[in-house]
C-alpha cells in the first residue's frame, strides 16, 4: 500500500468505535418471572435491584427517579426499596441523590 493507503487505515482503525467485551453475558427474563421468583424466594430487594435495570432501560439512561409507586405495584414495600437502595449504594453498585420529599433520583454505576 501506498503511504496515504497506510495512514487512511491507521485512521480508521483509531476512530472505530470500540466493541464490548464477548464474554460479558447478558439474559433476557420476564419481569413477571422474576417477580415470581422473589416471592417464592421472599427477597424483594432482589427484585428492586432488578427492576432499576429495567428502569434504566426504559429511562435509555443510567440516571433516573424511583417513585414508590413503580415498585409498589410489584408488591415491594418503601421499606423494602429504602434497605435495597442502601444495599447496592453500599455496594458500589449505585448512587441516591435523595431530595426530601421527592422520590430519589438513582443512577446506576459501572453500566
Amino acid at each position: 500500500m501506498d503511504d496515504w493507503a497506510t495512514k487512511r487505515m491507521a485512521e480508521l482503525k483509531a476512530a472505530a468505535p470500540v466493541r464490548k467485551n464477548k464474554k460479558d453475558a447478558f439474559v433476557k427474563v420476564p419481569l413477571w418471572w422474576i417477580a415470581q421468583v422473589t416471592r417464592a424466594a421472599k427477597s424483594p430487594q432482589v427484585f428492586a435491584a432488578i427492576w432499576l435495570l429495567h428502569l434504566s432501560w426504559k429511562a435509555k439512561s443510567t440516571t433516573f427517579t424511583l417513585p414508590n409507586a413503580r415498585l409498589a405495584t410489584q408488591g415491594v414495600d418503601r421499606q423494602a426499596k429504602r434497605r435495597a437502595l442502601a444495599t447496592l449504594e453500599k455496594a458500589g453498585l449505585i448512587t441516591v441523590e435523595r431530595r426530601g420529599r421527592k422520590p430519589p433520583r438513582i443512577t446506576l454505576v459501572g453500566l
